[in-house]
């Protein structure tokens, strides 16, 4: 096959085309007998020019691939089917999926015909194969992203991904995973290949398992990317040893202590017990402890505590929890609390329920607070205390729920220190 550029045919003409001219100029001025020769030259050049350039518009340049052809062209192309035909004539194939196409010189008739080959490629990874057509001059990489699949730093390629597609090419690419395995107290990373199982894994580190030992994830498990494994070594003991039993304590309340003050009735004291143990032990630490057996060798004692409750101020106490001691230290238990305005009164007379006005013998709006309920009423604070009472007479404020009782005092004094304060209402059970 004749190999020929077509930038070395235009520089012939162009030298052909150079000579004529040179020739003219010499020898236009001469005898006639030299101008006649001249002519003839010049006659001679011209049809070889004109010879050249016939040539030059009945050949074809073929670029394929990175190679290229020249050769006769049969006729003029109008068609990729015609340049096809051409492409058979110089004994060049045209595959299945190659791309062909042309293009003509409007000065010189020349012909320029490309040629770029299809290539089958085929990817094989994570069991399965995929085809990609690519052309002359891409490279794996680009199959690659045709089919889809993509390869890390780990991945082993049978051929680099940088490297230029040729006919029938097969890549197959190994997974690898990274993972990070701890055992006996050394954590390490290490890279393993797709369908490797946590034993397996095991087994190439030389990592031998005791009957006991506990392995995450399960020896079966396939390693994926990321995967952090673990052995922990197992072992069980038995100890004996003497332990403490702690002794436990009991709290009374006594209201004739005063608050604050503890006063211990009996000491407590701990036992003794021999206790048989079975210790699991994980990775040198003590993980899961069972009772095998224990005996008492000695009881613990009971500690006895009474707390004082007593308010040495003659004040109420009441407990974040809403407990509630009187100024004697005992328990005020109720079933209700109201809080709001109380007001006082005095004068004597008799209350609505026909006993005498007098102190602890509180007004109320009945249908709040029925006649004859008990009351524990004192300040929010504890500090302005009234004490005990009982809902006997009818308040005309009370009525108007502006107050939610109205306290008797025996003088007029006491009722000028209460005045018309807030306080806490306690309703007894």
């Amino acid at each position: 096959m004749n190999r020929r550029g077509k930038k070395g045919e235009a520089m012939n003409t162009k030298k052909n085309e150079n000579a004529f001219l040179r020739i003219i100029s010499k020898v236009w001025g001469r005898s006639p007998i030299k101008k006649a020769t001249a002519l003839a030259v010049m006659l001679v050049i011209t049809v070889s020019c004109v010879t050249t350039v016939m040539a030059d518009s009945r050949r074809a340049t073929v670029y394929y691939n990175d190679e290229l052809y020249s050769g006769t062209l049969l006729t003029s192309l109008a068609t990729v089917q015609d340049a096809q035909k051409q492409l058979l004539s110089m004994g060049l194939n045209v595959g299945e999926g190659d791309i062909v196409s042309f293009s003509t010189n409007q000065e010189t008739g020349a012909v320029s015909i490309y040629l770029t080959s299809a290539h089958e490629v085929v990817v094989i990874a994570d069991g399965m194969a995929k085809t990609a057509v690519v052309y002359e001059g891409q490279t794996i990489a680009d199959a690659m992203k045709q089919c889809g699949v993509t390869a890390d730093a780990n991945d082993i390629l049978s051929v680099s991904a940088s490297a230029k597609v040729t006919s029938d090419t097969v890549m197959d690419i190994q997974r690898r995973h990274e993972v990070t395995l701890t055992a006996d107290g050394k954590t390490k990373k290490l890279v393993v290949f797709d369908g490797e199982t946590v034993e397996s894994l095991l087994a190439a580190q030389e990592i031998t398992l005791g009957e006991d030992d506990i392995v995450t994830p399960a020896l079966e498990t396939k390693i994926t990317e990321g995967m952090q494994v673990k052995v922990q070594r197992v072992t069980y003991e038995e100890v004996t040893a003497d332990e403490t039993i702690a002794f436990t304590e009991t709290v009374t309340k006594d209201s004739s202590l005063p608050r604050g003050v503890r006063k211990v009735d009996v000491q407590g004291k701990d036992g003794v017990q021999t206790v048989t143990r079975r210790n699991k032990i994980v990775d040198g630490v003590v993980a899961e402890s069972v009772i095998l057996e224990s005996e008492v060798l000695s009881e613990p004692v009971t500690q006895v505590v009474r707390e004082g409750t007593k308010n040495p101020n003659g004040w109420a106490t009441i407990e974040s929890d809403g407990t509630v001691y009187d100024a004697n230290g005992n328990e005020v238990v109720y079933t209700k609390l109201l809080t709001g305005k109380c007001s006082a009164y005095t004068g004597g007379g008799i209350t609505a329920t026909g006993a005498p006005a007098a102190f602890g013998r509180v007004a109320v709006n009945p249908n709040v607070i029925p006649y004859g309920t008990k009351l524990y009423i004192c300040s929010p604070d504890g500090k302005v205390v009234y004490g005990y009472a009982v809902a006997s007479d009818t308040g005309g404020a009370c009525m108007r729920n502006t107050i939610i009782a109205d306290l008797y005092y025996d003088t007029l004094s006491e009722c000028y220190q209460i005045g018309v304060r807030n306080m806490n209402v306690y309703i007894l059970g």
